[in-house]
């Protein structure tokens, strides 16, 4: 007896054995339990999915005599003449090889016709996308208006190229691509029926190579048996796949995760060496990184075995959403350049030395508008050093020295002494700010943050304006405002406080004004170009820093 493949024996015969796509078994059985069959079917969905299956089904399920629960009996001549292909009144027409003008013709004249044998003449017409403009015009007319013992099942995976005026006369039901587990549920089953045992990670394997096509995967199965002579391993099958070997891939993926350029051209030498088909694996390198991709963001979306998936979880910890996504736009942008150039191996290998060489992981602006803010804030701590008046004094008879860009805060003990003494007070005022934030409104903080303290007591703390801050000073002095001031800072010091702006008249803010110490702005530029974020921040932009501000 001739052998017939797995994918013609495991056909399925009922509605009931049609592997995920209840939500069109249902409708159609439903129908024909009512009797509300239609006369015109069209059938959508990608290849290998069960289309033309359902629709011989169904052909059976309409003309049988003994169906029961709207599913065929298999056992009359009518099931069993549709299902051996030699019914005359079931016609299955191949658009791609009959499309013309002059077929669709002879199909009008022929609908003309009662069935021999059975109620209903079932024509299945494959591809109907292939028919021409002028066969789908000639086909109007029929399926608008056809004989009452006439169905047409029209099959394709391109609905988009079915003229409207055909779609409207034709009842649509759209065939989903099937899950691993249906693919690989449906290939235990065959292969039981054989009495052959395959590995888990085989079949795996295989129905992720299947792209959601069962057909695909039974062929693929069919064929991977032969190629093993019956014992079939993950291995194998990546054999059989080229793909050298999955667990090479893998290794491949970790290296490239890893920045490891020298191990990356050593495991694509290794698939090369076992003849794997390099498009292929680069073409399953993406799908893997697509994998992980969406693994970090949303696992429940991720069809993959358990052991894929602890896989995918401990890879993704090394490694950010965004970093993969720049992996897999210079992974699509080689398979491109090698289907349009050739050079499989050149290209490959360009590739992964280039994602060596990828750019550190973004940072998320939460982030980097946190740490900038840290810096603010520490740059904010410096930046204006107020002393007191006769300290200032000091410093003002000795102005000149300050002045020159080669001048040191450090050149004499009374300084240092007074750098120390002045650091507390402005801590305590950065310290304030910060608590403050959420007590009062953004422009009150904001016209703060131009106030530099001048002496913070048990229930006083007073401040001033640099004289270019003079709206700030009016905002601050109206009553209002300052009330609200002080209601914020005896909320975070647990007790009344007052705030106090040094009048415009004292001498010591006239006559004596405050001044910036040089170096320290320096110090600051200097700290501020060596911070990472600032660094990162620079080049993203492509900027410099202008002036250091409080």
């Amino acid at each position: 007896m001739p052998y017939v493949v797995l994918a013609r024996r495991g056909r399925p015969q009922l509605f009931a054995s049609v592997v995920g796509q209840e939500h069109v078994t249902q409708t159609l059985q439903n129908a024909i339990n009512s009797n509300r069959i239609a006369h015109a079917y069209l059938f959508t969905g990608p290849r290998g999915v069960g289309k033309t299956t359902v629709a011989r089904i169904f052909a059976k399920a309409v003309n049988c005599k003994a169906k029961e629960n709207a599913e065929p009996c298999n056992k009359c001549g009518s099931c069993l003449e549709i299902s051996s292909g030699r019914s005359i009144d079931v016609i299955e027409i191949d658009a791609a090889s009959n499309r013309g003008i002059d077929e669709i013709r002879e199909l009008r004249e022929n609908v003309k016709f009662a069935p021999v044998t059975s109620e209903y003449k079932v024509y299945i017409i494959d591809e109907a996308h292939m028919l021409t403009l002028e066969a789908f015009n000639a086909l109007l007319k029929t399926l608008e208006e056809p004989p009452h013992h006439v169905i047409f099942i029209l099959a394709t995976t391109e609905p988009h190229k079915i003229p409207a005026t055909i779609l409207s006369r034709c009842q649509r039901f759209d065939f989903r691509m099937l899950t691993r587990i249906e693919i690989i549920d449906r290939l235990k089953e065959l292969l039981m029926q054989d009495g052959i045992v395959v590995d888990d990670d085989a079949l795996s394997l295989m129905a992720e190579n299947a792209d959601g096509a069962l057909r695909d995967a039974e062929s693929m199965l069919d064929q991977a048996l032969s190629f093993s002579n019956g014992q079939l391993t993950a291995e194998e099958v990546s054999r059989f796949l080229g793909l050298g070997s999955y667990k090479l891939i893998d290794s491949l993926m970790e290296s490239i995760i890893n920045r490891d350029s020298s191990k990356s051209l050593d495991v694509l030498n290794s698939l090369a060496n076992h003849g794997a088909d390099l498009p292929q694996c680069l073409k399953k390198l993406v799908s893997y990184f697509r994998d992980l991709m969406v693994y970090k963001i949303n696992p429940d979306l991720i069809d993959v075995s358990e052991t894929r998936q602890q896989r995918l979880n401990d890879l993704s910890k090394n490694i950010s959403v965004e970093r993969i996504m720049k992996i897999a736009r210079v992974l699509t942008q080689t398979e491109s350049e090698i289907k349009q150039l050739g050079y499989e191996r050149l290209n490959f290998e360009i590739s992964l030395i280039r994602l060596s060489r990828l750019t550190d992981d973004s940072i998320p602006i939460d982030k980097i508008l946190n740490k900038l803010q840290e810096i603010e804030s520490k740059i904010y701590s410096g930046a204006s050093m107020t002393l007191p008046i006769s300290e200032t004094r000091t410093i003002n008879e000795t102005n000149s020295s300050f002045m020159t860009a080669s001048a040191e805060i450090t050149e004499s003990n009374d300084e240092k002494s007074e750098q120390k003494d002045i650091d507390p007070l402005i801590s305590v005022w950065t310290d304030i700010l910060n608590k403050i934030k959420n007590k009062c409104s953004p422009a009150l903080n904001a016209i703060l943050k131009e106030a530099y303290p001048i002496s913070i007591d048990d229930s006083t703390i007073t401040i001033d304006f640099d004289p270019k801050f003079k709206w700030h000073r009016e905002q601050l002095e109206d009553n209002e405002n300052r009330k609200r001031v002080e209601s914020g800072l005896s909320d975070i010091m647990g007790k009344a406080m007052k705030i106090v702006i040094r009048s415009k008249e004292d001498p010591a803010g006239e006559n004596n004004p405050i001044e910036e110490i040089p170096t320290t702005q320096r110090d600051m530029r200097q700290d501020a170009m060596q911070d990472e974020y600032v660094k990162m921040v620079l080049d993203i932009f492509n900027g410099r820093i202008v002036d250091i501000k409080k």
